[in-house]
């Protein structure tokens, strides 16, 4: 997942509430000890809307149970579309254990089509022990592997040498 591009700073993000110095921008400061939390009852959402469409593979989420607790979700649904209006059920998760660390929502499989949306809504319908508000610690929207990367892994392209390497781009 970590040759994905992060495609989340062209977008403008949403969320349903946040309490006062909890707000979204926690969610894309890469710093896990901050976090967003909502206000209110559930469900709780993250509304992402793209300029123009935009190919998504996944979804990633930071949450820690043992700092948030009942401040966890234990299901996330991802919405996709071109607006709210149109928007389609893509990935329902329900948490078999705790989260600790990034949880990735697969948008998209990898030989299959890429999904394309200009509109993302992210619904955190239930938390762990009953719990009212919710934290969300990271929030990330990864696009496509870069077109060379997607050959390599299809063996399209199946040199692997170094004396390849220094020969398989042109300037």
């Amino acid at each position: 997942m970590n040759k994905l591009p992060d495609i989340s700073g062209q977008a403008h993000w949403t969320v349903s509430t946040s309490k006062h110095g909890f707000g979204v921008s926690n969610l894309h400061d890469n710093n896990p000890d901050t976090f967003w939390q909502s206000d209110g009852q559930l469900p709780h959402n993250i509304t992402i809307k793209f300029p123009q469409r935009q190919p998504i593979h996944t979804i990633a989420l930071y949450l820690d149970f043992d700092k948030d607790e009942s401040y966890t979700p234990s299901c996330v649904r991802v919405y996709a579309g071109t607006s709210k209006y149109d928007m389609q059920l893509v990935n329902d998760h329900q948490f078999a254990k705790e989260p600790r660390g990034w949880v990735h929502l697969r948008l998209a499989d990898i030989s299959g089509p890429l999904l394309l949306a200009h509109f993302l809504y992210i619904e955190l319908p239930m938390n762990y022990e009953s719990g009212r508000d919710v934290h969300v610690r990271l929030a990330k929207v990864l696009g496509p592997a870069p077109k060379e990367e997607q050959f390599r892994k299809e063996k399209i392209l199946p040199f692997t040498t170094q004396e390849f390497y220094m020969y398989d781009t042109l300037r």
